[in-house]
């Protein structure tokens, strides 16, 4: 038996590019800015992720820290804004002295917090444990601050300006040097973009001449200065041991110099030029490291982590925190989800899919989760600010309806997670604040039926992270960030898996079984009876006997799936390849490759909108308990529409490159 596939390729994200980034090294959280002004925090413990995304409608976002697990950031709203992580709104705004404010910066040991602005203010503010309080503004500079760190020691702060960098003794308020960078011609400024300093504060610069330079801090003398890029240097940054320094910038070139000792048994020390890399097309913006591991983001949208040696490049592409396309496979209609739009498709075998209609939300609002019953009638999509709930009908051959549904509850019901259950008559939703509302649709009114409270309960100890329902209606499961997964059953707490050490990426429950499926992200898959309460017999086989292969992949699974006729089989994918295992295959050693499964040879290759192909049967394939289906690029869903077709959405590189605006260096290389 065959199973035909829709290739989707015409889902189509515009590519948001990346303004800047912190890094919370002590947690493993990346903070990563969009353009669109929405933050992204990044789960970078094992393999990196999205774990939580914040929409971009409280102003602008120039500037990113964090302060033990608490994100902060600056903009040309002239304020600095604390997050409140749960709820993914702000949680406090702090005025600033004056003027939009460019960067900002925290010394963890002072406890204090930094910001520059449009006129030339340094504002320093206290971190208390649950409030932000203004301490003090420095002296007055001539024009922009553009960049700002604290040394090590956090008595004195470095800002970059207009053909300056100044230092400045924290405790005075007055710079008490002023380091000048000199022009290429007369009447062309210079911008100091980037800053760095070691512990012996070394002071390392990167300009708009494309110049780094390095200053000797404690004297205010330059040191020496390299012509690293042809053009603007707007990112730079130290290794964790100090010995390296990378920069990049317009000329996208990623350049890294290394500290030699000049001799043996002095201390003298020098700066050499090392390796260099070309990683993106366009303008690299920021730069962070840890444990040798460089991420770089810029114009293209991608989060790309490489490191030397080993010589290791990954590029995550600039898409849609996940779930983002859901199935009605009971009348064959694709929901799309897109930052400020949803879109229903009718997929037709043999024909080119038909657009039923697009919802969007209000102006300036952001759609955070969309979900659509197996049937199609029902529709529901959710903004920061409520849920919308649509009874949907189909009339005169593919011409839709939707009437807006009320949910009589006084609470706010804005949600990041939405599931229907497997006969319609049942949503649920988890909401921003944490909790999970089942509500009964099998009435002329919808009504709340339960609301569980996770965290109240002591169940959760983070945000919430994935539902799932069981088909049978029976059973409830829902997890958080930190690996927290509760069960309940018929409306009662009904038990607690063991937690595990890194966060779940995806679950889903085995129709007919409720076997519940988990993929974590360091890439273990785990098989759990919730009818029996216990880890499946397989489960424990597959703990040791995985393909090392797998285990190594660079991205997370994002879906799972089953073979609605043969029980035996589980369909994993992740960002490029699909994973059938056979769990009455056998299991070779773990230093074998994953064989490939392949289509059939005269079946032609899947064209470029909704088309069709077969797609040989794994179980009349399989001898391995592992195969591998490799032929995808930025796959964002692989999931079943009946029990011989499948959905997979895809968004091609060549789609994404196609909306970026022409790079500016001619490139000869790359790495």
């Amino acid at each position: 038996m065959a199973r035909q596939v829709h290739t989707v390729r015409f889902y189509s994200l515009e590519p948001n590019s990346i303004k800047c980034m912190s890094l919370d090294k002590s947690n493993k959280l990346l903070a990563v800015s969009r353009e669109d002004n929405s933050i992204e925090i990044w789960d970078i413990n094992y393999t990196p992720h999205i774990q939580i995304s914040i929409s971009g409608t409280f102003g602008t976002i120039e500037g990113l820290a964090w302060f033990n697990k608490r994100l902060f950031s600056v903009g040309l709203q002239g304020s600095i804004i604390e997050y409140d992580l749960r709820k993914l709104t702000p949680k406090s705004l702090h005025p600033i002295s004056s003027s939009p404010c460019w960067c900002i910066a925290v010394h963890e040991s002072n406890k204090q917090l930094a910001a520059g602005t449009e006129d030339g203010y340094i504002n320093i503010f206290d971190i208390y444990d649950e409030d932000l309080v203004y301490n003090k503004v420095m002296d007055k500079q001539e024009g922009r601050i553009y960049c700002i760190t604290w040394d090590s020691s956090g008595k004195y702060l470095i800002t970059g300006s207009t053909d300056t960098i100044r230092v400045w003794k924290v405790s005075t308020g007055h710079a008490v040097h002023r380091l000048l960078t000199g022009r290429e011609t007369n009447r062309k400024e210079t911008i100091v973009w980037s800053l760095a300093v070691t512990d012996d504060f070394t002071i390392i610069s990167g300009d708009s001449r494309g110049k780094l330079c390095f200053w000797d801090g404690n004297a205010g003398v330059s040191v020496a200065t390299y012509q690293s890029h042809k053009a603007d240097i707007l990112a730079v940054c130290l290794s964790e041991d100090q010995s390296i320094v990378y920069c990049t910038g317009v000329d996208p070139l990623i350049a890294s110099y290394e500290r030699v000792k000049m001799r043996e048994n002095e201390e003298h020390f020098k700066w050499v030029k090392s390796i260099q890399r070309v990683i993106h097309d366009h303008d690299v913006r920021c730069l962070v490291i840890l444990q040798n591991k460089l991420f770089s983001a810029g114009v293209d949208g991608y989060l790309a982590l490489s490191s030397y040696p080993p010589k290791v490049l990954i590029k995550y592409p600039p898409l849609l925190q996940p779930p983002c396309v859901e199935l009605a496979p009971e009348l064959s209609i694709m929901l799309l989800r897109y930052p400020k739009s949803v879109a229903l498709w009718k997929l037709q075998i043999g024909k080119n899919p038909l657009k039923l209609l697009e919802w969007k939300p209000p102006p300036d609002l952001r759609v955070k989760a969309a979900s659509i019953s197996s049937n199609g009638q029902w529709l529901a999509c959710s903004t920061q600010d409520r849920l919308r709930l649509y009874s949907l009908k189909i009339i005169d051959e593919n011409q839709p309806k939707l009437t807006k549904v009320k949910i009589p509850t006084k609470k706010s019901l804005a949600c990041k997670t939405i599931a229907f259950s497997v006969d319609n008559k049942t949503l649920v939703i988890g909401t921003i604040e944490g909790r999970i509302c089942v509500i009964d649709l099998d009435s002329s009114t919808p009504s709340m039926k339960y609301v569980f409270h996770p965290n109240k309960d002591n169940h959760f100890q983070d945000n919430l992270g994935h539902i799932a329902l069981s088909s049978d209606g029976k059973y409830i499961v829902a997890s958080d960030l930190s690996s927290h997964i509760v069960v309940w059953c018929d409306g009662k707490f009904y038990c607690k898996l063991p937690v595990y050490k890194c966060a779940v990426t995806s679950m889903a429950i085995q129709p007919g079984k409720n076997h519940l499926v988990l993929a974590y992200s360091d890439h273990q898959i785990m098989e759990y009876s919730l009818d029996r309460m216990k880890y499946t017999k397989f489960s424990r086989q597959l703990q040791s006997n995985y393909p090392k292969e797998w285990l190594v992949r660079n991205f997370v699974v994002h879906s799972i799936t089953f073979d609605l006729k043969n029980p035996d089989i589980i369909i994993l994918s992740d960002d490029s390849t699909v994973l059938v295992i056979n769990k009455k295959g056998e299991f070779h050693s773990s230093k074998n490759k994953i064989p490939r499964l392949e289509a059939n040879k005269t079946l032609s290759s899947p064209t470029r909108d909704g088309s069709d192909s077969n797609l040989g049967s794994p179980e009349r394939q399989a001898v391995s308990a592992f195969h591998a289906i490799k032929r995808y690029k930025h796959l964002v869903y692989f999931g079943a529409l009946s029990d011989s077709e499948m959905v997979a959405v895809e968004v091609s590189p060549s789609s994404i490159k196609e909306k970026l605006p022409p790079s500016k260096v001619k490139l000869f290389g790359k790495m």
